[in-house]
């Protein structure tokens, strides 16, 4: 099914003026103004009396959130927005999306650092983060179903798996002028999601493969290893396989990651990586008794 887009981002660069960006949802009434770095969500009535001072600048059908990247003393934001993006089937009445394409705009009238943008651009645009959208109530459907919470735990908590949440960071930003982000902004995993139609008898289910990267200590294979402090395992997967048929669910997890040791592979050519335990096997141990 094809997803419309709900998001539409306009500015106003008339100087004096400062510079400001307007985000608009299709579903609803308000908007929310960025301006000199502050947020403010604008009423439809406030909307009106300003909105012809700006021009269009892009549709989008979704918003990651806000992006912060440091340029010397001072902070540049960035709302990112998914332009592209691909269905990969319908679990219940929500639709889950991989992204493909994103556009970076700036919340300040400066001319952007590509070179700081495009490694997160690069990343985004890998086809391996996904969300979940629905046609209808956002707030409703889509806290029923959170990408990151496997089945199981949805069926005992409804808070969102900070794991697997990873453009949770970009939520921060609106989050602290009252944005209720769960209506505005989408939540993203990174992974893999793989969703087909079955027969059980005479019955029709729908069966999805989930696979969720955690956030906390992911890495390229050799330079990440191990555990953290936190107790946080390098490359740690979550692979659900779940069948939705009628009102019931079956869900069976399997996950994995590294050795859950203080741990490191050195070396420069493929080969020559020899493990190496960075810390004594004794404060391995007494670590491990504190977590």
């Amino acid at each position: 099914m094809a997803m419309s887009k709900v998001i539409r981002v306009l500015e106003k660069s008339i100087p004096p003026s400062p510079y400001s960006v307007l985000l608009e949802h299709r579903n609803k009434s308000d908007s929310i103004l960025f301006e000199s770095h502050a947020v403010a969500l604008l009423t439809n009535q406030e909307t009106d009396v300003i909105r012809k001072q700006y021009v269009k600048l892009c549709d989008a059908y979704g918003c990651l959130g806000v992006l912060q990247l440091n340029a010397g003393e001072s902070t540049v934001l960035f709302l990112v927005l998914v332009t592209g993006c691909v269905s990969m089937g319908k679990i219940c009445d929500i639709e889950v999306f991989r992204i493909t394409q994103t556009q970076f705009v700036a919340l300040q009238n400066a001319t952007p650092n590509e070179d700081k943008i495009s490694e997160c651009r690069k990343l985004l645009n890998s086809g391996t983060f996904y969300f979940a959208h629905s046609n209808t109530s956002m707030s409703s459907c889509l806290q029923k179903f959170d990408i990151t919470l496997c089945a199981q735990r949805r069926q005992k908590i409804s808070e969102t798996d900070n794991r697997f949440f990873w453009n949770r960071m970009m939520h921060i930003h609106m989050l602290r002028f009252g944005v209720d982000c769960h209506s505005w902004l989408l939540k993203a995993m990174c992974g893999y999601v793989e969703v087909r139609t079955v027969y059980i008898g005479a019955k029709q289910a729908r069966a999805a493969i989930i696979s969720r990267l955690s956030c906390e200590r992911a890495g390229t294979r050799f330079n990440v290893r191990g555990t953290n402090d936190e107790g946080h395992v390098a490359n740690f997967v979550e692979t659900e396989q779940v069948i939705y048929v009628d009102s019931d669910v079956t869900s069976y997890i399997q996950t994995r990651g590294s050795v859950p040791l203080f741990w490191e592979q050195p070396g420069v050519q493929v080969g020559s990586h020899k493990v190496k335990l960075s810390r004594g096997l004794r404060l391995q141990l007494l670590h491990s008794t504190d977590i």
